[in-house]
Formats: structure tokens, sequence, C-alpha cells
């Protein structure tokens, strides 16, 4: 192939590219034009292949460009000028440049702009600013969201493609550099930004929840593509938070995997009983090149709990990080602490061991078991509120703290676990008790209840602060069912605010019982709950604190 060849089929693919992006399929002329181009330059008598070279090596001496094609050849001169930087051919994200790739197929689940993934960058990527679409199509998207609103507000913002214009005018042209770190400020969604600005121009109430995202046509929505460290997809969607989500284990190994490239970053390792490294780095970070220039795998060292030991592995996101490290530092705590479970239970009184016997818990060394976890959780989330030991001097700090306290801290543990045990004997008799159908439904309630109290793995889980609380708690069962014999209608009206807290509680996310890793905010509306049934079915007892429905919804609206 000659070098005009080649620069003239580089220069067409450039433009069916440039048509892809600006999605037209009036920018590169036919076949006929390429014909005419050449008929124009080369001379009639030049017909067969010999008689074509022979000629070209004597034309390219004096006019070596002969033959090579420029866009004004190519391009339609009827066709307006396009400004080929508001079709980028990368979105920048942080430190993170992402290659993208344009499609003109509607109907192609790919159709659009496609965002260009490794699978180690996943995890890092925040879905806030790729809604915003790159400039070239933004004024499209506009009108579509401007379309997608109810009659009442959309009538406000007619004709649509004007109101975009203005609309665009009035936002800022790019979304600015999302920060991905937990502990940033979110970015506004593009939806509530463009809400927002419709509320100041109109003086309409607008929220982002206005727009219908379904009638928005799906070409005007990015489609993430993760490729492995091969070039190999791995997955493909529109929706980033569903694939990094359904991704999660993968991008971990991918991110280790960096990782390990460099000798300095390669710290995962299994087997671990003690403390033996100085600190346990909070990120390490290894760069890689792509396409569009240089990128940084960010990884989080954690310690995770492997029953017996503890090893350490390699997280893609600070949060895996602070999730798996309390445990992973309990369990070497643990470790580094002899029980004293064998003579705690050698000096039980009679009662108490009859009491312990009824536990959900497998066997009695399970719940003693349960009992010491709690008993090193209290004192490292007195000195560490959040869990996050990275220095061996603090790990050494807190295991001195816990050998001074252990011992005493396991009898009032397990006292009150056994005491608790014994009032949740007396609830169950209660209940049981309670035979008629007309009570079924308050029963299968106060049951509910009972089972999201004690459980196995309940000491641990509930923590020593809140297991004090649980004999109130369950004494409150207990108070209720003569009421509910006595008055089932009052008892009723009470059931369904108590079970309207615990709807929005789970609607926010929450679980009873609690997830090991649930938000600050759902822990203390689940223990909130409890004190609204409190408040209710046994005001005898009285709550911790003043409680409703309306400041149980105030906590869930973080």
């Amino acid at each position: 192939m000659w070098a005009f060849e080649r620069a003239n089929a580089q220069l067409r693919e450039e433009l069916a590219q440039l048509e892809e992006r600006t999605r037209r399929r009036d920018i590169l002329v036919d076949d006929e034009a390429v014909f005419e181009f050449y008929q124009r330059r080369i001379p009639p008598e030049v017909c067969s292949t010999k008689s074509f070279e022979g000629w070209w090596r004597k034309a390219r001496l004096e006019t070596p460009d002969l033959l090579t094609m420029t866009a004004d050849a190519l391009v339609d001169e009827d066709t307006p000028e396009i400004d080929e930087g508001v079709f980028p051919p990368s979105w920048q994200q942080g430190d993170q440049r992402l290659s993208l790739g344009y499609k003109f197929e509607p109907g192609a689940e790919d159709d659009g702009v496609t965002v260009q993934v490794p699978l180690a960058l996943l995890a890092r990527l925040s879905p806030h600013g790729f809604d915003w679409q790159v400039p070239g199509l933004r004024a499209e998207l506009v009108t579509a969201l401007i379309k997608s609103l109810p009659k009442n507000i959309r009538r406000n913002v007619v004709p649509a493609g004007d109101w975009a214009a203005r609309l665009l005018a009035e936002l800022p042209p790019q979304p600015g550099i999302v920060q991905t770190e937990p502990s940033d400020v979110p970015d506004q969604s593009f939806a509530a930004t463009l809400a927002g600005l419709i509320q100041k121009l109109t003086y309409v109430p607008v929220t982002a929840v206005d727009f219908e995202l379904d009638r928005v046509p799906a070409h005007l929505r990015p489609t993430f593509v993760v490729s492995d460290e091969r070039g190999r997809t791995v997955a493909a969607g529109k929706e980033l938070t569903e694939l990094q989500r359904r991704l999660a284990p993968r991008a971990r190994e991918s991110v280790a995997k960096a990782s390990a490239q460099i000798p300095t970053n390669a710290i995962e390792r299994g087997g671990l009983t003690t403390w033996d490294f100085g600190e346990l780095p909070r990120f390490l970070d290894t760069k890689i090149r792509g396409s569009q220039g240089e990128n940084t795998i960010r990884g989080y060292p954690t310690l995770v709990d492997e029953g017996t030991s503890v090893a350490i592995r390699m997280m893609s996101t600070e949060a895996e990080q602070a999730r798996a490290l309390p445990r992973g530092v309990r369990r070497l705590l643990l470790l580094a602490t002899p029980s004293p479970a064998a003579y705690v239970q050698q000096h039980l009184t009679g009662t108490e061991k009859l009491s312990l016997a009824t536990s959900p818990y497998k066997n009695t060394a399970a719940l003693f078991e349960d009992c010491l976890a709690a008993a090193v959780d209290d004192v490292l989330y007195r000195v560490r509120p959040d869990g996050q030991i990275f220095m061996k001097a603090e790990f050494d700090t807190i295991r001195d703290r816990v050998s001074g306290v252990v011992m005493d801290s396991m009898f009032e543990t397990v006292g009150l676990v056994a005491r608790i045990l014994a009032a949740a004997r007396i609830a169950d008799k209660e209940l049981k008790a309670a035979t008629s159908m007309a009570l079924l439904p308050a029963i299968s309630d106060a049951r509910g209840q009972l089972a999201g109290l004690i459980y196995p793995g309940f000491v641990s889980s509930t923590g020593l602060a809140q297991l004090r609380h649980l004999p109130r708690y369950l004494g409150g069962i207990s108070a209720r069912i003569p009421k509910l014999v006595d008055n089932p209608g009052r008892d009723r009206v009470w059931m369904n605010e108590a079970q309207a807290a615990t709807a929005r509680f789970e609607t926010a996310g929450g679980t009873i019982p609690l997830q090991t890793d649930a938000a600050a905010h759902l822990v203390r509306a689940r223990w909130m709950i409890e004190e609204l049934r409190i408040s209710l079915f046994a005001q005898e007892l009285k709550a911790a604190e003043s409680v409703s429905l309306q400041r149980i919804q105030k906590v869930l609206a973080v």
C-alpha cells in the first residue's frame, strides 16, 4: 500500500469516527467523490497497475502530496463547521483519565458514548459527573430531560429546545473534578443541578425526582465497558454502581494483582496471629499507563478476620477497608488475650448456668467466645470509636488495656447475658400463654421483636453499651401481653406506629438484626425503635430518651 493510501484511509476513518461522535451521516462524502478526486489528478493514459506505478514514481518527486486527501476533499462543502472539542476522546475524573468511544447505531446497547473502565479503577469511580454527558450531547440531554417532566411543570419550560439553550447558558461548562473519597461531600447530580436552575428561573418547585429518566433516550446515558488487564471485556452496562457492586470481588483481585507488581506494595499475606509489622499503610498507589495517559490504581490494605488467624488483604475502596479492619484488629486482640472463659464458668451460680444453657448459641463455648469478643470490642471502640487501627503502638496499647480488664469484663458480661436470657425466657412464656387467634398479629409482632434481640451472635453484635438495655426491652415484651389481652384495639394502634417506624428504618437500608457494618445513623435508629416500643407498650419501664416516629424519621433523613 502506498503512503498516500494509508494517509487517505486514516483520514476517512477519522471522519467516520467524527460521524459516530456527532451522530450524523452527512459529513463524509460518498465513493463517487473519492473517484472524482483521483480522476482529476491521475492522467487518463494511466489505466493499469504497471502504468500507475511508473507514473507515480516520477510524479511524487515533484508533488508528493498530489494524491493525499485533505478533509476538504472528503467533507461536503455544505456541512456546517463542527467543534470536535465538544466530543472529547477521554473523560477526566479526579486523577483518572478514561478513554471514550462513540457509536451512532440507534437500538444498539452501546449506542452513544462508551466509557472504557479498567477493572482495577472501577471501584474508585463515582457516578457523579458522568450524568452530565459530553458537551456535544448536553443540549440534547437537557431537551430530553425537560420533555420528561410532568405536564404541570413542563408547561413552564416550553419550547423545550429554546429552554435547553437558555439553561445551558446558565450551567457551568463541566461538572468539575469529582472527588471519590468517602469523606468528601458528594457532587450534585446533573438532574438535581438542572432542577435547581429551572426552579431559579421559573419559580416553580422542581426536584431531581420530577424527571422521568426512563423517558430519556438510552444513547444520552453513557455505557460503561469494564475490561481486565489484558483488555478483555468483563462486563458492560449503563449503571456504574451496579457494575461496581457486581464486580467488587474481581475489582479487589485486580487491585491486589496490580499492586503486587511493585515489590514495595506487595504486602498481602495470611496466617498472622500477632501484629508483627510496624504500620499498616492507609493506601498504596500503583501507576499504570493507558491509551489516554497515566492513571493511578489505589489499593487500601486492611486486616481480614479468617477465624484462627488474620490476613493482610488489599481492598479496592476505603469503605471496604474500614468495614474489614475492626474485625481483623479484634481477632488479633483475641489471639493475644488468654481467655478467662474456663475460670468464669467455674464461678457461675447454678441459676446463671441454667439461664446460659437456654442461649441460641450452638454451645456454651460459642457463647463465651462471643462474650469475650464483646469485651474486646468494648475496649477497642472506647479507645478508637471507628475501630480503625493502623499503628502497632496503638494496637499494643489497646492489647494491654484488654489484658487489664478482661477478667472483670467477662464476669460482668456473662452475668448480664444470664439476666437477658432469663428475661427472654419469661417473655417467651408470656407469648405462649396468649393463645387467642384474635391476638395473633400482635403476638407475631412481639415474637419478631424477640427474634431481633436474641439470636446467635447477639452479644458482640449488640455491644456491651447497648446490651445493658436488653433486659428492659425484653421486660417490655412481657409487660405488653397482659395489656394486649385487656385492650387489643389500643395495642393495634401502638403496633401500627412501631411497625411504621420499622418500615421507614428498613426503607433507609436498615436491617434487624443490624448488619455488622451498619451506618451510625441506622444503628441509632435501630435502638430508638426499641425505646419507642417501651414508650408505647410499657411506659412504666420508662424509655431511656424522648422518642417518637418523627424523631426516628429525622435521624434516618441523613
